[in-house]
């Protein structure tokens, strides 16, 4: 599994690239020197920068172009500018390796499904508990989640981070500690969500469906979905507690209001030990 790291190099190198595009040749090694390379699989010279350029080409971030290498000219061109294309660079990921027609991330896409399924006041926040959770479930076959190393369960939490699926923090014994809890991803994404009208008002369940068909990730999504049928899919009109804990983060820093509206369909928000019923959500700009 190629790192999040190493494919936005690829990508900030070649935004600034003329005709964005370079020789491959030139490219490995400008990126990824020989001195680079000492001491590894001699069959392989350069395997971390490969798998990130394999990876970048496969989930269409980038093209081969004869001997060159090219960011996808098809992708939208606030993707592909030089001002933006590095701040948006995690929500073209999203889209890229989450669609509908991708194939090759579904392994990916049906991990961080699970994770955020997971009660985020009792969820796993180390690659042993996740280990053992993903046994317990019984997930490990009937999804194919592999997730059996510290090295891969790594990998998996820096795509999480990244994509703002989750972050991370250190224990008081400088333990790494992930928390899977998507608020940075819907921050990023609330005026597309909205439409970008300013004090738009949606119902939740309008919400969740604009969410789920951008993301499948979440709530009603493909990924999701799946995940929820084999570990138990939540009650009706019931939001995960990452997604309702995301929520109140974003209301709490004046991004939106949550309303409770007569004669309107309510959706449950768990807290804790606690829950709180919410129809509608407005966004404050």
């Amino acid at each position: 599994m190629a790192t999040p790291s190493r494919m936005r190099g690829i990508f900030r190198y070649l935004l600034q690239a003329p005709k964005q595009r370079e020789n491959k040749e030139k490219l490995t090694r400008l990126l990824s020197p020989d001195q680079l390379s000492e001491g590894r699989n001699k069959s392989a010279e350069h395997p971390m920068f490969d798998a990130a350029l394999r990876e970048s080409i496969k989930c269409g971030l980038l093209i081969a172009d004869n001997e060159d290498i090219a960011i996808n000219f098809e992708l939208p061109e606030a993707s592909r500018h030089l001002q933006t294309g590095d701040k948006l660079l995690p929500d073209t990921l999203v889209e890229l390796l989450f669609a509908a027609d991708n194939k090759d991330e579904e392994d990916l896409g049906r991990l961080i499904a699970w994770y955020l399924a997971q009660d985020i006041y009792e969820a796993p926040d180390t690659w042993e508990k996740v280990e053992k959770l993903v046994a317990e479930q019984g997930v490990a076959e009937s999804l194919d989640l592999k997730i059996s190393s510290n090295t891969l369960s790594g990998q998996v939490e820096d795509w999480m981070c990244y994509l703002g699926f989750a972050w991370s923090h250190a224990s008081d014994s400088n333990k790494k500690l992930v928390v899977a809890e998507p608020t940075a991803y819907l921050r990023r994404n609330l005026k597309d969500l909205f439409q970008g009208e300013a004090k738009a008002k949606l119902s939740i369940r309008n919400f969740i469906d604009r969410l789920a068909k951008k993301c499948p990730l979440f709530e009603t999504g493909k990924f999701r979905q799946q995940v929820e049928e084999k570990i138990g899919g939540r009650l009706p009109n019931h939001l995960s507690t990452s997604t309702a804990f995301a929520l109140f983060r974003l209301q709490d820093d004046g991004c939106i209001q949550l309303v409770k509206e007569s004669d309107a369909d309510l959706f449950i928000f768990p807290s804790g030990d606690k829950e709180a019923g919410f129809s509608h959500i407005i966004l404050m700009g």
